[in-house]
C-alpha cells in the first residue's frame, strides 16, 4: 500500500482534450509464480548523459519523518525510496521486480520463500542479510500503531532459512503481498543503526539504508541534502557503478506558485507536483520537458464519522451529492483532471467504469439532509494544507456548492505536519487530503476502509466492506477478486465516509538537462539511473 497526504492538492492531469485511459499491464501477482530478474539498470551514452552532478529538487511538503514505520505521507516515500531498498520494487509498467531479493518462490500456499542479495551492505557498514529481514518485519509487526501493521496484517511470522533465504510464513494465502512489500512495508533497514539511534530514529538523518543515496543532512523546513553511495551494489548494463549524480538537494515548497517559480529560474532542476495553472508554461518552455502518465492516486476529502454532524450517514450523502465534481475539474483543475466517483483509479485493473452514484444534485442533497433528522443549518470544519491557492480554491468551491443545500463548511489552513498529526489523532470534522493509491487494490482499500484498518482515520466501520476485503486478500484468482473488490469500494461509496473528487497522474515536470527521468505510477521521483547533461 502506497499512502500519500499531498500538501498540495495541486496536481496537473492531462490536456483539455478527452483523457484517454492506457490500457495497464497485468500485474502478476500470484504468489505461486516464481520471479527471477536483472540486477541492472538502464545505461545511457556519454552523449547524452553526465556522470556527477547535483541536482535540486522540489517536494511539495516538509517530511513528517524518515521512518517507515512511521510515515503515512508521500513526501516521507519521495526521499526513502532513493535511501532505503526494498525486497522488491515496481517498475514504469507497474511489474513487480527484484530488488533486495533476486527471486522469491512459494514453497506452499502459505510459506513464501525470498532469496536475497548477497552483496548488499547498510550505509553504516554493516550487511544485508536475512536477520535483517526478520527485524525489519518484526518491528512492524510488533508495532500495532504504525500505518504499515494492517497491510502486513496477514503474516504470522518471518524467519531466516539461512544468511541468504527469508521465510515468510502466512496465516492464509496473501495475494498483495509483493505489492505491498514494494513500498515501507518491505524497506529494509540496518538494525545496527536503527537500535544505535533508539527514539531519535526518523527524525535525524541517520545512515540506516541501503539505497543509492545517503542522507547527508536535514534541516527542518529547509532542505535535506543526501550524497552518492559510493558503494551501492546496482550498476547500469555497461556495468557502470550506480548512481550517476553526487548529491541530492530537496526543498520543501508549499506554495505551487513558489515551486514552480524555482524551476523555471533553474533554482530547482525537478519538481514532485505542478499546479494546473503551470502546466501550459512548462510545455511552451524550451528548458523544461513536462511528461505524464496514468497514476493510482485519489483526491478528495475525508470526513470523520465519529464527530456530530459527520456521524450521521445522511449528512455524508448529502455531502456526496451536493459537491460538484466537474465543475472542481474545469475549474480549479482546467478541465484536466479526472472526476472520480471512487477510490480505485482508472489504471487499475480492479477499476469499476459504471461506478457513478453521486452526480451533483441539489434536491438529492437535500432530501438526504431531510431524513437526518437534523434541524437547521448544518455546520463542519474541514481543515486543508495551508499555503497552497490551490488548495484554498478548491476548498471555496466545494464551500460554495454546500451552502444551497444547507450546508455550511468551515475552512481551516494548517501547516502539513499539524494537519498529518491531525488526522492521525482523528483531531478533525473533515480533511482535505489525498492517497497515491497502491499497485494492488488491497493497498487502496485495506489499510484505509476496515475497520482496523492502520489508516482508517475516518473510523467508518462496515462489516460487510470488512468480509469482502478479508476474502480478497485471500484469493489468488484475479479474476474472482475483481468483483469483491468492485461491490466493497460501491458499499464504501454508499456510506460516504470519504468525498472522491478527482484522479491525478504522474508527472514529470524537470529541467531539460535531466536525462532517463523514470516516470512511475506512484508518482515516486526515482534518481537511482537520472543524469544530468553537460
Amino acid at each position: 500500500m502506497i499512502y500519500q497526504f499531498a500538501n498540495r492538492i495541486s496536481q496537473s492531469l492531462h490536456s483539455r482534450k478527452v483523457f484517454t485511459i492506457f490500457p495497464i499491464i497485468s500485474i502478476i501477482l500470484v504468489a505461486m509464480l516464481v520471479a527471477c530478474g536483472g540486477t541492472n539498470a538502464p545505461s545511457q551514452t556519454a552523449s547524452t548523459s553526465k556522470v556527477g552532478g547535483n541536482i535540486g529538487v522540489g517536494l511539495n511538503a516538509e517530511l513528517t519523518t524518515l521512518d517507515p514505520v512511521k510515515s503515512s505521507a508521500l513526501v516521507d516515500r519521495q526521499v526513502m525510496l532513493n535511501t532505503y531498498d526494498t525486497l522488491v520494487k515496481v517498475d514504469a509498467q507497474n511489474n513487480v521486480q527484484p530488488d533486495l531479493a533476486t527471486s522469491w518462490k512459494n514453497t506452499s500456499p502459505t510459506q513464501l520463500v525470498f532469496t536475497l542479495r548477497t552483496d548488499v551492505k547498510f550505509h553504516d557498514g554493516t550487511p544485508f542479510n536475512a536477520d535483517a529481514v526478520v527485524f525489519n518485519i518484526n518491528r512492524i509487526l510488533n508495532t500495532p500503531s504504525s500505518p504499515r501493521h494492517s497491510e502486513l496484517a496477514s503474516v504470522k511470522s518471518v524467519q531466516a532459512v539461512d544468511a541468504s533465504h527469508a521465510q515468510f510464513n502466512l496465516k492464509a494465502p496473501f495475494s498483495p503481498l509483493l505489492a505491498t512489500l514494494t513500498d515501507r512495508a518491505g524497506m529494509i533497514l540496518s538494525p545496527t543503526g536503527v537500535q544505535k539511534a533508539g527514539i531519535a530514529f526518523g527524525s535525524s538523518a541517520i545512515d540506516t539504508g541501503s539505497g543509492a543515496f545517503i542522507i547527508s543532512e536535514w534541516v527542518k523546513s529547509d532542505h535535506l541534502i543526501v550524497k552518492r553511495n559510493p558503494n551501492y551494489w546496482l550498476k547500469d548494463d555497461q556495468g557502470n557503478a550506480l548512481p550517476y549524480l553526487q548529491s541530492i538537494r530537496y526543498r520543501p515548497f508549499t506554495n505551487g506558485n513558489t515551486e514552480f517559480n524555482n524551476l523555471e529560474t533553474g533554482n530547482i532542476n525537478a519538481a514532485d507536483t505542478l499546479d494546473a495553472l503551470y502546466v501550459a508554461n512548462v510545455k511552451a518552455n524550451p528548458n523544461l520537458i513536462y511528461k505524464q502518465q496514468p497514476a493510482l492516486s485519489f483526491f478528495g476529502f475525508m470526513l470523520n464519522t465519529k464527530v456530530a454532524p459527520l456521524n450521521n450517514v445522511h449528512v455524508r450523502r448529502a455531502i456526496a451529492w451536493a459537491v460538484n465534481r466537474q465543475e472542481i475539474v474545469d475549474n480549479v483543475f482546467k478541465g484536466i483532471a479526472i472526476v472520480g466517483q471512487g477510490p480505485v483509479s482508472p489504471t487499475s485493473w480492479a477499476f469499476n467504469s459504471n461506478l457513478a452514484p453521486y452526480s451533483y444534485n441539489i434536491n438529492n442533497a437535500k432530501a438526504e439532509l431531510a431524513q437526518s433528522g437534523l434541524t437547521g443549518n448544518v455546520s463542519f470544519t474541514m481543515l486543508i494544507p495551508g499555503a497552497s491557492p490551490v488548495n484554498a480554491q478548491e476548498a471555496q468551491f466545494i464551500q460554495s456548492e454546500l451552502q444551497p443545500a444547507g450546508i455550511t463548511l468551515n475552512i481551516k489552513q494548517e501547516v502539513f505536519t499539524t494537519l498529518t498529526q491531525d488526522f492521525q489523532t482523528s483531531n478533525y470534522q473533515a480533511l482535505l487530503i489525498g492517497w497515491t493509491g497502491a499497485l494492488d487494490p488491497d493497498g487502496t482499500l485495506y489499510a484505509m476502509f476496515t475497520t482496523k484498518g492502520g489508516f482508517n482515520f475516518t473510523k467508518d466501520s462496515v462489516p460487510e466492506v470488512d468480509a469482502m476485503l478479508e476474502q480478497a486478500r485471500t484469493t489468488t484468482d484475479q479474476a474472482l477478486r475483481i468483483p469483491l473488490y468492485q461491490e466493497a469500494e460501491r458499499l464504501i461509496v454508499d456510506d460516504a465516509a470519504r468525498i472522491f473528487i478527482w484522479h491525478p497522474v504522474a508527472i514529470q515536470a524537470t529541467s531539460s538537462k535531466v536525462k532517463n527521468y523514470a516516470l512511475l505510477p506512484s508518482r515516486i521521483l526515482n534518481f537511482t539511473s537520472l543524469s544530468l547533461s553537460s
